[in-house]
């Protein structure tokens, strides 16, 4: 009896870690949840801008504008709309997503296998930094320069040689995100737009999963139907904590503040815990019951007196 209560209560345990287990690696692929946003502030934009990368830095935004023969970079005052200054590319080129370095900008080029460094102070390239493929959106996260190229793959380049240190793949609830286009660096996050979709993602800079999403349809429904007049464009702005967004050929650019929520991450490993809580409550009921009879037929007979009596 005693070795079949002990094998029952081994089960139970067995059983029981085994259910612990399932359940939280049913938690380990999180799902992005949609957060919220609302428009702060808006800014006039000059209509024929063809939007492909956004950058502040003090009282202006930068703004890359694409299109062969059309391509340039701009400063805009962040108050008035007004721009500051510009400066075209050459008409070989199609310039694509732009980023802050230093007192420099670099600037992607969408097929000419050029990214272009730029001194913020008088507007003039002053390297040209080789790559393999397609250039489309381009952020710095302080340590590397994150580079996306239209598929699902980001990389992480050295700054001065502009050469791949790692790359990761962006996947959304375990399913993998072609088209990413714009990317703005935030911390250990990189918020993106997806060409073609009205969405702004938030990804993991270590995992490559997709966090949380934003969907500004209501801004967008409010400006150009043709296809290619899509949301691209974003970028962080420090002294407010909101975001920058726009679309190509938009005729502004809205800063928007997105709700905080609980991250995926934190929602799953709480819910994994109460779920191991649960089930943990749930063996200790079965097992009590077989811990009595276990104990009860290990205790020692009580000696009958009245059977010793002369």
């Amino acid at each position: 009896m005693r070795r079949r209560l002990g094998t029952s209560i081994v089960c139970i345990l067995a059983f029981s870690i085994s259910l612990s287990a399932e359940s939280m690696a049913s938690d380990s692929v999180d799902e992005a949840e949609e957060r919220g946003f609302k428009v702060v502030r808006t800014i006039p934009l000059e209509e024929t801008s063809f939007t492909q990368g956004l950058e502040v830095l003090g009282g202006s935004i930068f703004q890359s504008s694409g299109l062969y023969g059309e391509s340039r970079l701009s400063e805009i005052d962040l108050q008035s709309g007004n721009i500051i200054r510009e400066m075209p590319i050459n008409d070989s080129f199609f310039a694509e997503g732009i980023t802050v370095l230093d007192q420099s900008i670099i600037m992607l080029t969408w097929k000419g296998e050029q990214a272009f460094r730029i001194d913020i102070s008088n507007f003039s390239i002053v390297e040209n930094l080789s790559f393999e493929g397609e250039g489309w959106g381009i952020c710095f996260n302080g340590e590397f320069l994150v580079m996306s190229n239209g598929t699902s793959q980001i990389s992480f380049r050295d700054p001065e040689t502009f050469e791949i240190n790692h790359t990761i793949q962006v996947t959304w609830d375990g399913q993998l995100v072609p088209n990413i286009n714009e990317l703005e660096c935030v911390g250990k996050e990189i918020l993106a737009n997806v060409w073609l979709q009205d969405v702004i993602i938030s990804i993991d800079s270590i995992s490559g999963n997709v966090q949380y999403f934003v969907s500004p349809t209501s801004i967008s429904s409010t400006q150009g139907t043709d296809s290619n007049e899509v949301l691209n464009g974003i970028a962080f702005d420090k002294s407010s904590g909101g975001f920058w967004i726009t679309g190509k050929n938009w005729t502004h650019i809205y800063l928007i503040e997105i709700s905080y929520q609980e991250s995926s991450s934190e929602v799953q490993e709480t819910s994994g815990l109460n779920r191991f809580s649960e089930i943990f409550i749930i063996s200790v009921i079965l097992l009590l019951p077989l811990l009595v009879i276990f104990r009860n037929k290990n205790e020692p007979e009580t000696p009958n007196f009245k059977d010793s009596l002369p």
